[in-house]
């Protein structure tokens, strides 16, 4: 039979004032291989069950003192109790004893006289499911260490590819940095040599050749484009304002944007504030830089406000506020520039926070934290 497969010394307390009337039932019981053990009132049927902590057992509803029932809430308050199966076995057939049963958490219900194939089918029946309850929980408990575990890798592998991007973004800013000097230095300095020269050919050869001076006006006013373009170049690549500090950058940051936006922008600076490492200061820049950006591109905003805060510990705050259309957060619905900006404040173990809504504006907030405290210096 079924039972069969179920003799791993599983044990079955009868909690019964007569057991000797379960004598038949406790010798089949025994003969399929269960451990069986007998208490003949409610307290030693608790104290048993606490003691040997059976796989089932099979209680009787009349004992003397506290009944079945009381017995069986009791079994099911108790944490080390509560999970042991509770089979009635009693005399009393009517249906609100059954109902009385299955409310104080019994799993079935047998009534006497009992048939022996159907106590064995039925103590089967909830020990395979009382198993099959410990394996789902086994099962389950290391589904959630499995799964705190790939939790903590996560965790880990995403703050190794910030810290990667972190570091990837301030070796792209030095490179922009030297490439800007560069750009500013060297070709800076031919194009002005080229503009000097064209000048000298004109000092030297325009009284002689009338048609010359027109040639080289326009000459002078392509070197000098030129010459302005390798500026905009440079100032793009790393604006020459941010080697003398963030405040300074910002406010270069905000004259050209009213002067190419034409949209006031109210910038509002620390008076005396602590400076800021390379790193921390290029990461605000840039979030300023591409929210002016998008601004100009997109809000259709009527003014902008702008305010810097750096606290005594080094940790600062940027905020970018327009008054224009706003957009609608969606989840995953971000642009590269936003992300961009996210993925740069996040690698410095800081915080970017965007609030926006269709006719309310736009509002973003920067915020680092002091270095050492998550934040990565250069």
């Amino acid at each position: 039979m079924a039972a069969e497969t179920l003799r791993d010394a599983q044990t079955i307390l009868i909690v019964d004032d007569t057991p000797r009337n379960l004598a038949p039932v406790i010798t089949v019981l025994e003969e399929r291989g269960y451990q069986v053990a007998v208490a003949q009132d409610g307290e030693e049927g608790l104290a048993r069950a606490r003691l040997i902590q059976p796989d089932l057992i099979l209680l009787d509803i009349r004992l003397p003192g506290a009944d079945g029932f009381s017995v069986c809430r009791e079994l099911k308050a108790d944490p080390a109790t509560r999970d042991i199966p509770v089979i009635f076995m009693t005399a009393l057939s009517h249906g609100e004893h059954k109902v009385q049963g299955f409310a104080a958490g019994g799993v079935d219900y047998l009534t006497k006289p009992l048939h022996l194939e159907e106590v064995l089918a039925r103590v089967a029946t909830h020990l395979r499911l009382g198993a099959a309850l410990a394996d789902l929980e086994k099962r389950n408990a290391q589904l959630d260490q499995s799964r705190l575990e790939l939790e903590r890798r996560v965790e880990e592998s995403t703050a190794q590819l910030r810290d990667m991007a972190a570091q990837r973004e301030l070796a792209l800013d030095l490179e922009r940095k030297r490439i800007a000097r560069e750009i500013h230095d060297e070709l800076g300095q031919i194009l002005t040599a080229l503009k000097l020269g064209i000048s000298t050919l004109r000092l030297q050869f325009g009284a002689a050749n009338p048609g010359l001076g027109e040639r080289v006006r326009d000459l002078l006013g392509l070197a000098d484009k030129s010459i302005q373009v390798v500026r905009n170049v440079a100032g793009s690549l790393r604006p020459a304002a941010l080697d003398m500090g963030i405040c300074p950058a910002l406010e270069w940051l905000a004259e050209q944007f009213e002067r190419h936006a034409g949209i006031p922008c109210l910038l509002s600076l620390p008076a005396h504030p602590e400076p800021l490492d390379e790193s921390r200061a290029t990461t605000l820049f840039r979030v300023a830089q591409e929210a002016l950006t998008n601004v100009a591109r997109h809000a259709q905003a009527g003014q902008v406000e702008m305010e810097l805060a750096v606290e005594p510990s080094g940790a600062c705050r940027l905020v970018i506020h327009d008054d224009g259309q706003g957009f609608e957060l969606r989840h995953g619905a971000q642009g590269f520039g936003l992300l961009g900006m996210r993925e740069r404040v996040n690698g410095l173990g800081g915080r970017l926070d965007i609030a926006s809504r269709h006719g309310g504006g736009t509002r973003i907030q920067a915020s680092l934290p002091a270095p050492g405290n998550g934040g990565t210096g250069s």
